[in-house]
């Protein structure tokens, strides 16, 4: 049964059959868990195609995401999920909300990748979570934390390898996961400059430019979205 499911901040989901949904990216952009709301032109057509490109990237290497078919300029068709309220956040480097937390220096190297849980909730600031609070609160159960542990570090690292081969410095990356009709663990919502820190000779190519009033981002996006169309669909 197809029809209206969800509106978020930046994407609405619609069903189209018991399947698949059609994802559209809107042209906003926000920051500070949506206190700052800003709308620019063809946001959300870059960032469908990246996600488009570097999920259908991820899937020929073997990772299981919600991906079917990109639809121009800004929807993404994908498999119906049930969406887990996390946030699983992989850093190769000191920034952000770590830095904050636990001192150091921006784009201080870590001494291995690191996978953080954080609880999807503005209101409560996307409280870190461990594992045993993820089973505790009945969110997931440490087997199947365990497996998107396993999914975000590959998924991350194989993302990390595409852009340096393209020299740029993947810092950070934000993943969100799903459940499929089957019982699967699958990685959906979006991979773009919007979900990771993205860095190039000092330059910013993410949205932290947007969080610290640095400029235009888009512009930096459509440099993103360009290195991404080596990947062919």
């Amino acid at each position: 049964m197809g029809g209206f499911l969800y509106e978020g901040k930046t994407k609405i989901v619609e069903v189209v059959d018991d399947d698949s949904v059609i994802l559209t990216f809107k042209d906003d952009i926000t920051a500070g868990d949506g206190a700052k709301h800003d709308v620019m032109q063809k946001k959300g057509q870059m960032c469908s195609e990246i996600t488009s490109r570097l999920m259908h990237y991820l899937n020929t290497k073997g990772i299981y995401t919600m991906f079917m078919n990109y639809i121009p300029p800004n929807k993404i068709r994908a498999r119906k999920l049930k969406m887990i309220p996390l946030e699983v956040i992989v850093r190769f480097k000191k920034a952000g909300s770590f830095v904050r937390r636990y001192g150091g220096q921006e784009g201080e190297d870590l001494s291995s990748p690191l996978v953080e849980f954080t609880y999807k909730s503005d209101v409560m600031h996307d409280p870190l979570m461990c594992v045993e609070h993820l089973e505790v609160l009945g969110i997931l159960d440490k087997n199947t934390a365990l497996k998107v542990i396993e999914s975000a570090k590959e998924s991350a690292k194989l993302l990390k390898e595409f852009f340096e081969i393209h020299n740029f410095e993947l810092w950070d990356i934000k993943f969100e996961y799903g459940i499929d009709s089957e019982g699967n663990i699958c990685l959906g919502d979006e991979i773009s400059p919007d979900t990771m820190r993205l860095r190039k000779a000092g330059e910013i190519f993410d949205k932290d430019i947007y969080r610290r009033n640095l400029g235009n981002p888009m512009e930096k996006y459509e440099v993103v979205l360009r290195v991404c169309q080596s990947i062919l669909l």
